[in-house]
């Protein structure tokens, strides 16, 4: 985490645990309450997310993990509670316009192989937002675009139908979209599924790197929130040789059940085989590989 940015990760292992709201916060969460037709799905008493920080969200299907992103990117309303995103008040009329300035990397879906849109022009309609409904896009927005699909790794596909692309490609493209938004907030929903091991190393990798980089050049930083059912993805992977792997970006995790954030805390106490046991509610273990905690059930 960048220097100056509020530390996370000393958070009490409590129920609702959270960062104490600040200036510096990306996200606030105050009693928010989502309920649509009157069913509470989604409760949080308190939670917030650092200007900078890398959260990861974990926890079993039907979590709320994607509603709370939802939340954050003025998809979702809250039916009452204090929900600010960046600044903005999420209840009051135009909250959807923080959408402008938060990037969300979707759950991936099957595509038509046959869609008659390039990787290039699925990248670039990252920047339609903030060119607003008068303006076309021009050489400034595909250079930016561009750029991003160099950054990711597939400026080769620029011309490829995106429906042509692999699963791990279409990833990238993704990211290279949400990038080329220019968010202050990246969030992730289960970047790594439906991925081979190779590939999802490979996303998690770049992922990490994105989130350094963004603020290293004095810039503003990047608040990056992941939500996934890859345990061992938060952990840095082992290198072949010696070659010193970075430290997991993670800052903190929120552990999430039943719509409401059972636990949140550093990483090293969130790969728990006890927490982890009564979070899934089914055994788990936490093995030492050579330094690197590793999940099995």
């Amino acid at each position: 985490m960048a220097a100056g940015i509020i530390s996370c990760g000393a958070a009490p292992a409590g129920p609702d645990s959270a960062c104490p709201a600040s200036s510096r916060a990306a996200v606030t969460l105050r009693d928010v309450v989502v309920a649509p037709r009157g069913r509470t799905i989604l409760e949080v008493p308190a939670l917030a997310v650092a200007a900078g920080e890398f959260l990861a969200v974990v926890g079993p299907n039907g979590a709320g993990k994607s509603t709370l992103l939802g939340l954050v990117n003025g998809l979702v309303r809250p039916a009452s509670g204090t929900a600010v995103v960046l600044g903005r008040d999420m209840r009051a009329p135009g909250a959807w316009r923080v959408r402008r300035r938060v990037g969300l990397v979707a759950q991936m879906a099957d595509v038509d192989p046959r869609l008659p849109i390039s990787v290039l022009e699925t990248v670039m309609t990252g920047g339609y937002g903030r060119l607003g409904l008068l303006r076309r896009p021009g050489a400034a927005l595909r250079a930016l675009a561009l750029a991003n699909m160099e950054r990711t790794g597939i400026a080769h596909l620029a011309r490829r139908p995106f429906g042509q692309c692999s699963g791990g490609e279409r990833q990238r493209a993704a990211i290279a979209r949400a990038l080329t938004q220019q968010p202050d907030i990246l969030l992730l929903d289960e970047p790594t599924s439906a991925l081979d091991w190779h590939a999802q190393r490979d996303i998690m990798a770049l992922v990490s790197a994105i989130h350094r980089e963004r603020g290293a050049d004095g810039g503003p930083p990047l608040t990056t929130i992941l939500v996934t059912h890859d345990l061992n993805a938060l952990a840095p992977p082992l290198r072949e040789g010696h070659v010193p792997v970075p430290p997991s970006p993670v800052d903190r995790v929120a552990c999430m059940a039943g719509g409401r954030i059972a636990w949140a805390g550093p990483l090293d106490q969130a790969l728990d085989a006890g927490r982890l046991t009564r979070l899934y509610g089914t055994p788990i273990s936490v093995i030492d590989h050579h330094g690197r905690p590793v999940v099995l059930f």
